[in-house]
């Protein structure tokens, strides 16, 4: 497996050539087939947020070691499943939601694991889609593609599930007055 990672905040990234790893319990295995580059990658890169007024969040003092396999805006498709992974199967074209918590704490029990204070985010925490291969914990973490586009769908991953969750919060708003989404030229 090639993976390209960041071995130190602000490093260029390093092709790095490694097993392909075997899916065990719900684990599945995809070939990457579209993997985004966000600007959140580029502030993981970087180390850190500028806050503004010469203030600075740390991305290592939030939990971000490296080596790490950046990428949270990944297509692939299924090549192995782990035996007790139902849902997915070889072959199938799927999105990766990378937004993956503990699993274990109220947060994550009652769905919101994006919110989680122990996050497992793939890409950011956990190795991520700069990778000829990723592995996914759980086939829920999996959305059918539909036909989309891999190269098209990554980005929907990030950005789409923050217009999304933007839009979802102007809950009756939208019924009862208009509203203005911009976008750039080529980027919708």
């Amino acid at each position: 497996m090639k993976s390209y990672r960041m071995v130190d905040f602000g490093a260029p990234l390093e092709a790095v050539e490694g097993g392909t790893p075997e899916p065990t319990g719900t684990q599945v295995l995809l070939r990457v087939r579209a993997a985004g580059v966000c600007h959140s990658d580029l502030h993981i890169w970087e180390g850190g947020y500028d806050l503004g007024f010469g203030r600075r969040m740390s991305l290592k003092d939030r939990g971000i070691a490296v080596p790490l396999t950046l990428g949270h805006e990944t297509a692939g498709e299924v090549v192995a499943v782990g035996p007790e992974a139902r849902g997915v199967r070889p072959g199938d074209v799927r999105l990766v939601y990378p937004w993956i918590g503990c699993g274990t704490c109220p947060v994550c029990r009652r769905g919101d694991e994006n919110l989680c204070a122990k996050p497992r985010f793939l890409g950011v925490y956990c190795d991520g889609g700069y990778s000829d291969h990723i592995t996914v914990p759980h086939p829920r973490y999996l959305l059918d593609l539909d036909g989309l586009d891999p190269v098209s769908a990554a980005p929907y991953a990030c950005s789409g599930v923050t217009t999304y969750g933007a839009l979802k919060k102007l809950g009756d708003l939208i019924a009862a007055e208009p509203i203005v989404v911009m976008a750039r030229a080529g980027s919708a």
